[in-house]
């Protein structure tokens, strides 16, 4: 666990939620509305300490952010390394790993993270810059997931991937225009499912590195799955053929 900092009314109403612990929360002076005294209810309650500070203060903890008077600290869950993730599960029964290529939206990561951990996934590898990252409202939306499922993070998907590849794994990436669907897919051994970020899906290089691209059937006239809907259903056809 490492401490990290949350920042906005909002973000840090999100992380008294989550189970995490929160050190403490600094308040700014004269701060006001239903979220902050809501926040301020939950902190008292929860016997979190609480430090009164002028606004000067807080800019100096989160300066050019938009901290809205609020910043806390807290013990946030631990990001592995890859090589950590990939010794862990590999001693293990095979389980899948999913490789979340660019994902932005928070809610959409904490889904997909939610949906591995129901679903058999063995860890979460994401990508460290331009991308979520493990935010407490990512730790919400997962449902408490992702403090019981191993992830790790990565400058390079790419670099990943070809990591997996030495180790034995099958890499496929989900893509609507992929060359095979994934119900004619023999999903055992050892298995690394890509998905992309929402709008752009898998960036070229790493769909260059897949072994394959796996498209989804589909028989509606809606262009594309969400993101975390398709990480799912992978997922979802994984545990089926391995149950």
């Amino acid at each position: 666990m490492t401490r990290q900092q949350a920042f906005g009314r909002r973000t840090v109403a999100e992380l008294l939620e989550t189970g995490l612990e929160v050190y403490e929360i600094f308040l700014a002076a004269g701060g006001h509305g239903q979220t902050f005294s809501d926040l301020k209810s939950v902190a008292e309650r929860k016997r979190i300490r609480i430090v009164p500070v002028n606004r000067a203060e807080i800019e100096r903890m989160a300066p050019g952010m938009n901290h809205q008077g609020v910043v806390a600290y807290y013990c946030g869950p631990l990001i592995l390394e890859v090589e950590d993730l990939l010794d862990l599960i590999t001693h293990q029964e095979p389980h899948p790993i999913l490789l979340i290529d660019s994902v932005q939206d928070p809610r959409n990561l904490g889904a997909i993270i939610r949906s591995a951990e129901v679903l058999g996934g063995g860890g979460v590898i994401i990508k460290k810059h331009g991308a979520s990252g493990l935010t407490p409202l990512v730790i919400k939306a997962s449902a408490g997931a992702a403090l019981r499922l191993p992830i790790a993070s990565a400058s390079n998907i790419d670099r990943v991937i070809r990591e997996m590849k030495d180790r034995g794994y099958w890499v496929y990436g989900l893509d609507a225009d992929g060359e095979k669907q994934l119900w004619d897919m023999s999903l055992t051994g050892l298995i690394g499912f890509v998905v992309g970020g929402e709008g752009k899906g898998i960036s070229q290089l790493v769909r260059k590195r897949c072994d394959m691209l796996v498209r989804i059937p589909q028989v509606g006239k809606v262009a594309s799955l969400n993101v975390s809907v398709s990480a799912s259903i992978a997922l979802g056809e994984w545990l089926r053929q391995n149950t």
